[in-house]
């Protein structure tokens, strides 16, 4: 019986270290290999430049293939993953970006209001700067959120955040 406790907790200090470090949560191979370090952390290129509804929607938003032209017209064109962005251009074609983070469907994640209240994007997204491929890294756990609004002095109301 001693056994069976140590072991099931040695497997929930294992599962809670695998979501901690971001190997617990799914993900999905995305059809162009964005290198978040490259354009965050190399040029310094806010997050906001290409996450344009950031700071006035509930979504930060995709950039289009025509947005990461604009930089990519003359940089990198030899890149394959740049041609297939210059492709879906050419094309009209939007590049169909798998979904990272994700939510239940009865929470409510606003982020210009976030992103107004000056919460950094590396709060919620540790180490995307640094990140060769998106991936999710944080749990967004009920109990996380309501350590941030409490700390925040924010509504704790259920329907701040529950639709």
């Amino acid at each position: 019986m001693r056994n069976a406790v140590a072991l099931s907790a040695l497997a929930s200090v294992i599962v809670f270290l695998s979501l901690a470090d971001g190997r617990g949560f799914a993900q999905s191979a995305q059809p162009v290999l964005f290198p978040h370090v490259v354009h965050v952390t190399g040029y310094r290129i806010d997050c906001r430049f290409c996450h344009i509804y950031a700071t006035r929607a509930n979504s930060a938003g995709i950039p289009s293939a025509e947005k990461c032209k604009v930089c990519h017209r003359v940089i990198a064109t030899g890149n394959p993953e740049v041609q297939k962005v210059i492709r879906a251009s050419k094309e009209r074609k939007a590049i169909a970006w798998n979904r990272v983070a994700k939510l239940p469907d009865h929470v409510y994640f606003p982020h210009h209001k976030m992103v107004n209240a000056g919460v950094p994007c590396l709060f919620c997204h540790p180490g995307i700067d640094r990140a060769t491929t998106a991936v999710q890294k944080r749990a967004f756990t009920m109990g996380w959120c309501m350590a941030c609004h409490r700390q925040r002095g924010v509504s704790i109301d259920c329907l701040t955040c529950h639709k």
